[in-house]
C-alpha cells in the first residue's frame, strides 16, 4: 500500500480531452486525488464546467489541458502558411524535399469561376510550371549525382536520405503555392480556439473553409472549448483597410523594390553583452535587476570576458543555453525565395512578419538548372508566371498568390532573442544537410551578428563549412 503523502506520478488514461481538462482544473480547489476527481466527472458535467468557468469567467488556461490532433489533407501551400502561423502548436507537413509533386493535386480557387479568362490563364500557367518541373527531375538528379559520386550508388539502391533530398529540393523552385499538401497539427483547445478565429477572419476563402472543417472535427472532441470560435471583425477589417491605407501613404512602390537586401540586421540590442551578464548575476544572486545591471556595467574588461567565458564556453551542439540569453533581441530583414521561407516559417520561437506573396521581388535560379541546360526554359516559365500573377492580382489580389512559385522572392522580418539565434544559426546555417538557400540566411545572420558582437557569437559550438559568399554561388537572383 502506498503512502498518500508519498510522491505519486501516473498517466490519466481513458479520459476525453474535455474531462481531462476539468480534472486538472479542479485540483486548484479540491484536495482529492486526480483519479478521484476524474471518477466523478461525465461528459455532461464537464461541459457545464467549461461553459461556466472557461466561457463565462474567462479561465481559458483550463482549455490548455485538452489536446487535439487533427489531420488536414489536400490543402494548398498558401493555406499551410496561414495554418502554421500559430506559434503554440506542433506541425508535420508533406515535404517538397522528399516527395515529388503531382499536377493533379492542385488547388483551384473557386473565385476564378467568376472569370473564365483568368481561370484558363491560371490552369495554363500551372501546366507550364509542372511541365518543366517533371522535365527537370532527371537532369537535375544527374547534376547532383555528379557532385556526389560516392552516394549515387546508395541512392539507386533505395537510399532516401541526403542525396535524394538535394535534387528534389532543387526542382521544388518550380512548384506553385497552389500545390496540395497534407498537414498534421497537434495543439490544445485554447490554441485551436485562437487559431480558428484567425482562420475564419483570413482573406482567403480556402482558409475560411478549412476553419469550418477543423471546428467541426474539434467539436467532436471538445464540444464546448472551441464552440465560440468565430470570425473577428477587427481582423477582417484590418485585412481590408490597412493595405489601402498603406498604399496611399507610400504611393508608387517601385523605388522600394529590387535586390538591395537579402539578409540585413536592421535592429539589435546594443546592450546585448551587458544584459546577458546582468541576467546571470541576477539569477545567481539575491539582488534587484537594476543592481545586477550596474554591476555588469562596472565590470573590468577581463572580469567581463571571464564571466562570459564561464557562461558560454561549455555549450555543446545539442545543449540549450541558459535563459539569460533570451534578454537581448535581434531583428533581421530578409528577402529570399518562397521555398526557403516555407522552411523558415516553422521556426516559431520568434516574431515573424511576412509580407504578402508577390512576384515583384523577382526570382531565384538554382545553379543546377544552369548546369543542366534548363536556364532558358526556367526563365520563360518565370516570365509567364509573373505575367499571370499581374493579370490575376488586378481582380483577385489575395488569390494571385496561388500562382507564384517557390522561386519568387519573399520579404519578411524575423525578430528573435540571442538564445534562439544560437539555435537558428546551426539548424538553418551550419547544418550541412539543410537547403542551400536557407543555409545562406542562417549563415548571413551569423556573420552580421558576429560583426556587432564578436565576443557573444564566438561561442557558438557550430562549424560553418561555408560562408555566405560561397553559399550564394548555388543560386542566382533575378530582380
Amino acid at each position: 500500500m502506498s503512502n498518500k503523502n508519498s510522491c505519486q506520478i501516473y498517466v490519466l488514461e481513458g479520459l476525453t480531452p474535455e474531462v481531462r481538462a476539468v480534472t486538472f482544473a479542479k485540483c486548484s480547489r479540491s484536495d482529492k486525488s486526480f483519479r478521484e476527481i476524474a471518477a466523478g466527472l461525465t461528459a455532461e458535467n464537464s461541459s457545464k464546467f467549461h461553459e461556466k468557468w472557461v466561457v463565462g469567467y474567462g479561465h481559458s488556461s483550463v482549455a490548455e489541458h485538452a489536446p487535439i490532433s487533427i489531420a488536414m489533407e489536400n490543402i494548398s501551400l498558401l493555406a499551410v502558411e496561414a495554418i502554421e502561423s500559430n506559434r503554440l502548436a506542433s506541425y508535420t507537413e508533406k515535404s517538397s524535399r522528399y516527395q515529388i509533386y503531382d499536377e493533379d493535386r492542385v488547388y483551384y480557387p473557386k473565385e476564378f469561376k467568376q472569370d473564365k479568362a483568368i481561370d484558363k490563364l491560371f490552369r495554363d500557367t500551372i501546366k507550364l510550371q509542372f511541365a518543366l518541373y517533371k522535365k527537370s527531375i532527371k537532369p537535375i538528379q544527374e547534376i547532383i549525382y555528379q557532385e556526389n559520386p560516392k552516394e549515387k550508388g546508395e541512392d539507386q539502391k533505395g537510399y532516401e536520405g541526403r542525396v535524394r533530398s538535394k535534387w528534389i529540393d532543387m526542382c521544388r523552385y518550380l512548384l506553385p503555392n497552389a500545390c496540395f499538401a497534407n498537414l498534421g497539427m497537434t495543439a490544445n483547445a485554447r490554441t485551436y480556439e485562437n487559431a480558428l478565429v484567425k482562420w475564419f477572419s483570413h482573406p482567403l476563402s480556402e482558409v475560411q473553409e478549412i476553419a469550418k472543417q477543423v471546428k467541426r472535427e474539434a467539436l467532436k472532441i471538445t464540444p464546448t472549448l472551441v464552440k465560440y470560435a468565430d470570425p473577428n471583425s477587427y481582423l477582417i477589417d484590418s485585412y481590408k483597410i490597412l493595405p489601402k491605407k498603406v498604399k496611399t501613404i507610400l504611393g508608387a512602390e517601385k523605388k522600394y523594390l529590387g535586390k538591395e537586401i537579402l539578409v540585413e540586421l536592421v535592429d539589435f540590442d546594443k546592450d546585448a553583452e551587458r544584459k546577458v551578464l546582468a541576467a546571470v548575476i541576477y539569477q545567481f544572486s539575491n539582488i534587484p535587476y537594476k543592481k545586477a545591471y550596474q554591476k555588469a556595467k562596472s565590470l573590468k574588461k577581463t572580469d567581463k570576458e571571464k564571466l562570459l567565458d564561464n557562461i558560454l564556453k561549455r555549450i555543446g551542439k545539442h545543449d540549450k543555453p541558459l535563459r539569460a540569453l533570451e534578454l537581448p533581441y535581434f531583428t533581421f530583414d530578409c528577402l529570399i525565395d518562397q521555398g526557403a521561407y516555407a522552411d523558415l516559417k516553422r521556426n516559431r520561437i520568434m516574431t515573424q512578419l511576412p509580407q504578402t506573396v508577390t512576384t515583384k521581388h523577382g526570382y531565384f535560379i538554382p545553379r543546377a538548372f544552369v548546369l543542366a541546360g534548363l536556364e532558358k526554359e526556367y526563365k520563360e516559365v518565370m516570365e509567364a508566371t509573373d505575367k499571370a500573377f499581374k493579370i490575376i492580382s488586378k481582380k483577385f489580389p489575395n488569390e494571385a498568390g496561388y500562382i507564384a512559385t517557390k522561386s519568387y522572392g519573399r520579404r519578411f522580418l524575423m525578430k528573435m532573442n540571442l538564445r534562439e539565434l544560437y539555435y537558428f544559426c546551426y539548424y538553418r546555417g551550419a547544418n550541412p544537410g539543410g537547403h542551400v538557400s536557407y543555409r545562406f540566411v542562417g549563415t548571413k545572420m551569423y556573420e552580421q551578428a558576429s560583426k556587432k558582437f564578436p565576443t557573444l557569437m564566438k561561442y557558438l559550438p557550430y562549424i560553418f563549412d561555408m560562408n555566405s559568399k560561397e553559399l550564394n554561388k548555388y543560386f542566382e537572383y533575378i530582380a
